[in-house]
């Protein structure tokens, strides 16, 4: 509305600009735990190959302890990844946890700053009908007073 200004204006725009960076900040951690989801996927996969392979080894009946070692060696490392993969995962979602804390946090900053300008924009209106009704009565109240 014109000749309306609202005197929080810059705390208000800090607060948005708080808010987005804080959205920023929980997308980024959101995209790392999806990735760190997707080692965590491929980790199993290979494991369950080469457990399935060791499975194939073994009731072909041809067995070489030196590859069946490697294999059983390979799995063991495999499952040490996993467990690791799943503790990272564990500290990924708490980020994300505090991530999303602050972003709601940000967003009730925000939202309350938005509704004291709406506030301030009704008043404003209140104030300017007011003054256009004391026009009003005040150019009706002078043409009365000239005709009269």
């Amino acid at each position: 509305m014109k000749g309306f200004k609202f005197k929080l204006q810059s705390v208000l725009d800090t607060r948005e600009k708080k808010f987005e960076d804080a959205q920023l900040e929980f997308a980024k951690v959101k995209n790392r735990l999806h990735n760190e989801q997707k080692t965590l996927n491929s980790i199993n996969n290979d494991l369950e190959q080469t457990e399935n392979g060791l499975e194939f080894i073994i009731k072909s009946g041809n067995i070489d302890y030196t590859f069946v070692f490697c294999h059983y060696n390979y799995i063991s490392k495999l499952k040490g990844d996993v467990i690791y993969q799943q503790e990272i995962i564990k500290q990924v979602e708490k980020q994300l946890e505090e991530k999303n804390r602050l972003m709601l946090e940000a967003l009730k900053e925000k939202t309350m700053m938005e509704k004291l300008k709406e506030k301030a924009l009704e008043e404003f209106k209140k104030t300017m009908e007011k003054q256009d009704f004391i026009n009003i009565d005040e150019i009706a109240v002078n043409r009365y007073k000239r005709t009269g």
